[in-house]
């Protein structure tokens, strides 16, 4: 099994309310933005254009998406609606849709109450159609992995379910697990281990479902065909509270698992802004290079999906991406904050072409130097740092990147 860590991500101006950050991962959107479609569902819908009129279908007959659980998540929303179904297990699903089997769309009124009602019964109509495919992908495939018994992982319990889909031949594309426990405010640790507590069991769950899941997809066979994502609202702060716990934080790690993964760790975790990981990457490029990279999705489609452009990580074997972290720049770069006015936190990049002494600095418009943000030597690439401003008035403010080769200086601004 190959595994990435994709540590520090975040996006400019962080929001720290569980509610709105979830909202911000699940669309992609800016802190600023409010989208009500998710990234997922916007990728399906090239995938499935016009869902769900036609579907299912001779060349899809399987439902786009599966989320285990009751609800189906905002990441999986299209344009107007979602495209993919929730269930606790194939069985119970089953069982719950095959005794509707009557149900059909047939005459309604030409009225915005009968097209309310048309859209209902083709729900139900397209629920059966699919519970049908689901259980007898379930009936094709037996787990060959041990996985902990039933109700002792919750994850693991999701997952069991997943691989017995995938390797009956559902073509469903995205499927959608999740693991709570993590606002670890209070007893992330115990009082006299460090390594023992919430946080350590939590990890040891995921740890343990993980690696399960994929033993028995490669028993199965079908591991090559499978990546694994996980991803949260947002991360922990590096200092603890007074209650043997952490806060919200800023940046976020994201594992990576599958066959077709490079191995590995990016970046490093030197950098510090307020106590804070600094931002290295933006979330949304671990979706882009996904997309890309594992989907095979173009990069006008890329763009319309994730509303820009964004620089790719190399995160399978297939990425045209540089084994460095990012293609290795051929020239010095300071390139302009974003976003730009800012409040209270924004993004500076920078490039070098090669590995020397890098000082990154902010300044205040009479030329005092405030903050040092990177003061270290650097190995050739391009590097994102996040800048928070929280302490600091309204106005203009200068950053400068001074390396033994090269000097620039900018303009920010700060408005509150």
């Amino acid at each position: 099994m190959k595994a990435k860590s994709c540590l520090c991500n975040s996006y400019p101006s962080p929001n720290l309310s569980h509610f709105r950050a979830t909202d911000i991962w699940m669309t992609a959107s800016d802190s600023n933005q409010f989208l009500d479609s998710g990234w997922v569902g916007r990728f399906l819908e090239t995938l499935f254009p016009n869902f769900p009129d036609g579907y299912p279908r001779a060349n899809a007959p399987d439902p786009p998406a599966l989320q285990i659980g009751s609800t189906l998540s905002l990441m999986l929303r299209g344009s107007s609606q979602f495209l993919g179904i929730a269930l606790q297990d194939p069985d119970t699903f089953y069982r719950l849709i095959s005794g509707n089997s009557a149900v059909d769309v047939g005459t309604v009124p030409d009225t915005t109450a009968g097209d309310e009602l048309r859209f209902i019964r083709r729900v139900g109509l397209q629920s059966i159609q699919y519970a049908s495919q689901i259980k007898a992908a379930a009936d094709r495939a037996q787990n060959r992995a041990t996985y902990p018994a039933p109700n002792t992982n919750r994850l693991a319990d999701q997952l069991r379910i997943v691989a017995r889909l995938i390797a009956g031949g559902l073509q469903t594309r995205i499927y959608h697990v999740s693991l709570g426990g993590f606002d670890t405010h209070a007893a992330q640790v115990t009082a006299t281990d460090t390594t023992a507590g919430t946080h350590a069991n939590l990890l040891r769950l995921l740890s343990q479902a993980l690696s399960v899941f994929q033993d028995d997809l490669r028993r199965l066979g079908v591991a090559p065909r499978v990546l694994t994502m996980t991803f949260s609202e947002f991360g922990r702060t590096v200092r603890s509270n007074g209650s043997m716990g952490t806060d919200h934080g800023t940046a976020a790690p994201l594992f990576i698992v599958g066959e077709a993964v490079r191995g590995g760790i990016i970046p490093n975790l030197t950098n510090l802004v307020n106590n804070q990981l600094a931002m290295q990457f933006d979330f949304r490029q671990v979706y882009a290079s996904l997309l890309a990279q594992w989907f095979g999705v173009g990069a006008a489609q890329l763009r319309a999906i994730l509303q820009r452009d964004f620089a790719q990580l190399p995160i399978t074997g297939a990425s045209s991406v540089n084994d460095d972290m990012l293609p290795k720049p051929t020239r010095f770069e300071l390139a302009q904050n974003y976003p730009n006015p800012f409040n209270p936190t924004t993004t500076i990049r920078y490039q070098l072409p090669i590995s020397t002494t890098v000082k990154l600095s902010v300044f205040d418009m009479l030329g005092r130097e405030l903050t040092t943000l990177v003061n270290a030597r650097q190995p050739a690439g391009t590097y994102q740092v996040n800048f928070n401003a929280s302490g600091l008035a309204s106005g203009v403010y200068l950053y400068r990147l001074t390396t033994p080769e090269f000097t620039e200086t900018k303009k920010m601004m700060l408005v509150k």
